[in-house]
């Protein structure tokens, strides 16, 4: 049988990236440290770790084993988080993941509504990008996810989906605040603070950009639409983001508008594969479709 302190020990070097590291977070010596990681090394006969004098370096064979102990660590952590909220009267009924777009407005937005509606209601709340968010529910550590829709559907079930307009985000007192609605054309040139590349919505407007005789000037780039909007608030560029995210912006203080484009911000709400939704979670749905279908339409 694998040694519980010899995964733990594993997983700190992985996760701190020494042996050094490792042995401040467990309080323990290196060379303890390092003896943990031999005799993983040798009950598993698989070679972990390649040593260059002082250094450690994961092998992929590394990376791969990690992923199933951060899992185990993960289901651990989970029960022992349940124990303590049953200890407590506070055991959470709804455990949701979401990707930044959705956890930022919408959504806390929709969990507010909820607790109105059933005061007894608890949640855990956890934001990360959309893959960790198929995780999260493939793996039942989460009730249901919000996030972009996935190619994974072999281990999740799909709740529901939809299509939003994107919107145009400006400071207060840009000049293209005059206009009803705002073309692509319109950001000819400008200063652009947009998605990274990673994004579905940044490789699509980045091929839409792409086609533009004149396209706007990447000045910034982020992964979270929250910091585009806070960047385009303090005047680094104008944007495009999710009308949630705009929403946002536009109480901030920023000018929102109407973007007269193709494209779409896709979503999709997602449950662990085989299982029925708890009535929290269908209230929940339910307030979510309600507060994006408020956006559904462009405005006008």
């Amino acid at each position: 049988m694998l040694s519980p302190r010899s995964l733990e020990a594993f997983r700190e070097v992985m996760r701190t990236g020494s042996v050094s590291g490792a042995a401040e977070e467990l309080l323990i010596s290196q060379p303890a440290v390092s003896r943990l990681i031999r005799e993983l090394e040798e009950r598993l006969d698989l070679r972990l770790f390649t040593r260059y004098g002082g250094r450690i370096v994961a092998t992929p064979a590394a990376h791969e084993f990690w992923m199933e102990v951060e899992r185990s660590f993960t289901g651990l952590k989970h029960i022992e988080r349940a124990a303590q909220q049953i200890k407590r009267g506070q055991r959470a009924t709804l455990s949701i993941a979401a990707a930044p777009a959705f956890a930022q407005a919408a959504l806390p937005q929709a969990v507010a509504e909820l607790h109105q509606l059933r005061p007894e209601f608890r949640a855990e709340f956890f934001s990360m990008t959309t893959l960790p968010v198929v995780r999260q529910v493939a793996l039942r550590q989460c009730q249901i996810g919000f996030g972009i829709p996935t190619q994974h559907k072999s281990e999740i079930d799909v709740v529901r989906t939809g299509a939003l307009p994107y919107r145009f985000i400006a400071p207060a007192g840009h000049f293209l605040g005059d206009k009803a609605e705002v073309d692509i054309e319109d950001l000819s040139d400008l200063d652009f603070v947009g998605f990274v590349d990673s994004t579905m919505t940044g490789r699509s407007f980045d091929r839409r950009f792409a086609r533009m005789r004149k396209p706007p000037v990447m000045k910034m780039r982020s992964y979270l639409s929250i910091v585009i909007a806070a960047l385009v608030r303090r005047g680094l560029g104008v944007g495009i983001v999710d009308p949630f995210t705009a929403e946002e912006h536009e109480r901030a203080g920023g000018i929102v508008r109407p973007l007269n484009t193709e494209e779409r911000f896709e979503y999709s709400v997602i449950k662990p594969i085989g299982e029925k939704l708890s009535p929290e979670c269908e209230a929940l749905v339910e307030i979510f479709e309600r507060l994006a279908e408020a956006h559904r339409h462009e405005p006008g």
